[in-house]
């Protein structure tokens, strides 16, 4: 298992961003590590990834030299070791509203001392079994990300004493959810928002974990930056090639190309 570059720069102070892979392509993961990027995540909440795929985007990313981590299912931590063991580099875990849910967590993704994953050493988190045991399972605990996502009030009003809890990594406001939670859909910069995100920072001063959300837009990143945010999350295949797509048209339209309007299917 090699070291987490995610890991690092966080513990070093450092922003990081991460990119979201929608479409099921190892070639994305892969170009996504050889034009830089540290890590890319995989959402296996919205999407039904099957084992075969997920195993093949994680190989991808092994060889292009980028960390994968995947967010879960809501009720998705029985899957967590099978991901692991494929070589995953982290796992998110959505809408953890209370302490023991996030406890839980940790559990599932920890070995002893720090949690209570169950021991499976022949995978390749472990080298296919040629890493020392003792090595593997320190480096298991020490480089795997944990992502919680906090995504509706009653979350956030716990966000100080999950912070305290030991192995996490980042706690990470949803602002899509938050906002539907508050009220405000779609809203994702409201000022109820932005407070709460602020308050997940100071929660998470001093007790280890970083405050995550997505990066929205450059200007917003700047102002997130500035207060304290360090986990972002910004830009999609899907994003990307919309898009890229959108500016074609309008590059070729500009001399003399006609389009189809865009429609939604009836």
């Amino acid at each position: 298992m090699q070291p987490s570059i995610v890991k690092k720069k966080l513990a070093q102070g450092k922003p990081v961003l991460v990119p979201k892979v929608c479409y099921l392509d190892p070639h994305i993961v892969e170009l996504l590590g050889l034009l830089g990027f540290d890590s890319v995540w995989l959402c296996n909440e919205h999407r039904a990834i099957t084992p075969s795929m997920m195993e093949h985007l994680v190989r991808a990313g092994r060889a292009a030299g980028v960390e994968c981590v995947v967010r879960t299912g809501v009720n998705g931590l029985d899957d967590v070791a099978r991901l692991l063991g494929m070589g995953v580099n982290g796992i998110m875990v959505p809408h953890v509203e209370t302490v023991e849910q996030a406890r839980r967590a940790v559990a599932r993704v920890k070995y002893p001392p720090l949690g209570a994953r169950e021991l499976e050493a022949i995978n390749a988190d472990a080298d296919f079994g040629l890493a020392p045991l003792e090595e593997y399972l320190r480096k298991a605990n020490e480089e795997t990300l944990v992502v919680v996502q906090l995504e509706n009030p009653e979350a956030i009003e716990q966000a100080e004493e999950i912070a305290q809890i030991g192995g996490i990594d980042v706690l990470f406001v949803g602002p899509s959810d938050l906002a539907l939670s508050l009220g405000v859909p779609g809203q994702h910069k409201h000022p109820d928002v932005v407070r709460a995100i602020r308050s997940v920072v100071r929660a998470c001063e001093s007790r280890g974990p970083v405050c995550g959300t997505p990066a929205l837009d450059a200007e917003h990143c700047r102002f997130l930056l500035d207060e304290g945010v360090r986990y972002f999350t910004d830009g999609s295949d899907w994003s990307l090639l919309v898009s890229g797509f959108r500016r074609v048209k309008e590059t070729f339209g500009n001399v003399g190309f006609s389009f189809r309007p865009e429609r939604m299917r009836d």
